[in-house]
């Protein structure tokens, strides 16, 4: 008599964590600053900016949505919702590297039944070492190596 009340219960459980499922992923993008002597940020949302021992910037976002399918994720990470990129006026080989969010304007992620979907994308960007960033946490200035012997 007990597994015929389990047996409903459990099924109801898995039916409601599944509807409540939460999709999630992390990119990678890498700019390169061999010749930079100055980056600026401009991004949308919440990131997280630290110094690494790496050669270039490197740009992780991790992004969670609940209430969507795999399917949506890959199409919004597919589209670049959540991408940066370089400033595309600038020169090759220029002093100055801008970096910002490729699509500032993000609208809420309908689902078909017209609910909407809860996304949270959060960016951490590493930096070179040898860059000094400012305090508004929007600018990176190389540092230049003391030249006084």
């Amino acid at each position: 008599m007990k597994i015929l009340f389990l047996i409903p219960t459990v099924l109801f459980a898995l039916c409601v964590s599944s509807a409540n499922a939460q999709m999630e992923r992390t990119t990678y993008q890498i700019f390169d600053v061999d010749s930079v002597k100055i980056v600026t940020f401009d991004l949308v949302g919440d990131f997280d900016i630290h110094a690494w021992a790496g050669s270039n910037i490197l740009v992780e976002t991790n992004i969670q949505i609940w209430d969507a399918s795999r399917e949506i994720l890959n199409f919004l990470i597919k589209d670049g919702r959540y991408d940066v990129t370089k400033d595309s006026t600038a020169a090759p080989n220029t002093d100055v590297l801008a970096i910002h969010t490729k699509n500032p304007e993000r609208k809420p992620i309908k689902r078909r039944d017209g609910r909407e979907c809860r996304e949270q994308a959060t960016t951490k960007i590493f930096f070179p070492d040898i860059f000094q960033l400012s305090e508004d946490k929007k600018v990176l200035t190389r540092i230049e190596p003391d030249n006084k012997g």
